[in-house]
């Protein structure tokens, strides 16, 4: 077992840090250009790495601590974690396919509306609600994070819902779906980077409020940024009017 943690443990460090660098290019990259697209697959292939070693790693860990007899309860802080890791993996995944599907389906992405997808869009939001549920019965002394980033679920879920039902109504739905998506993945990488990386490489450690700002950093710079550069995109491909101000 430990040879087998170690092995998912060094997998999803080396996959992390490679699609960390391999995230950047295609964001400044020409758009559908070679390079766009080839370091575009390296990313997704790493971020696929990287979630499957993350969610193996909790369901071992989680099955571990409830076959040796271990409640939420009886460690509130560690499990809680656990479960906090488990829900970012799995929305984060949900997120991935997602940006990934939108590009076999660019003629009209209603022809996504399956049963499997509106699921995928809908546990999406019933693990945010979840997640929300355990912090109030368990009260975890780490409880803030997962209320701080319990929304990601929620608002990535009704997102997706809003493209399945057509609701994307602009010409480039696709473009700026799939550009949302994978820069959202991204948002993770540099999450995880910011709250494990980072602390390794500097050694410092955070407690109280102040642990919950390297979790938050990320969407708070990324966040924004989509916005703008969707907007640009938006501008550009003619799916925005162009104002006075815009124009000068």
């Amino acid at each position: 077992m430990t040879l087998l943690m170690e092995t998912i443990r060094y997998s999803h460090i080396t996959a992390g840090f490679i699609g960390l660098a391999a995230f950047w290019i295609p964001i400044f990259a020409r758009k559908g250009g070679k390079n766009h697209r080839f370091f575009g697959k390296i990313f997704k292939y790493c971020a696929y790495l990287v979630l499957a070693a993350a969610g193996t790693s909790v369901v071992i860990k989680l099955v571990g601590a409830l076959r040796d007899g271990i409640t939420p309860f009886d460690t509130p802080t560690s499990f809680s974690f656990l479960i906090f890791l488990g829900y970012l993996t799995l929305v984060t995944f949900i997120i991935l396919r997602h940006g990934m599907m939108v590009l076999r389906h660019k003629p009209g992405l209603m022809q996504m509306d399956s049963v499997l997808n509106r699921s995928m869009a809908w546990l999406n939001i019933a693990s945010s609600i979840g997640l929300i549920i355990y912090a109030i019965i368990v009260s975890p002394p780490n409880a803030v994070l997962l209320y701080a980033l319990s929304p990601i679920g929620l608002t990535t879920g009704w997102g997706i819902l809003a493209c399945l039902r057509g609701k994307r109504l602009e010409g480039k739905a696709w473009f700026y779906e799939h550009m949302g998506a994978l820069i959202g993945v991204g948002i993770a990488f540099h999450t995880a980077f910011a709250v494990f990386g980072a602390s390794q490489i500097f050694s410092y450690q955070l407690s109280g409020f102040i642990q919950v700002i390297p979790w938050i950093l990320p969407a708070l710079i990324g966040v924004p940024g989509t916005v703008i550069w969707t907007r640009y995109y938006k501008h550009k491909f003619g799916d925005l009017p162009m104002t006075a101000s815009t124009a000068s």
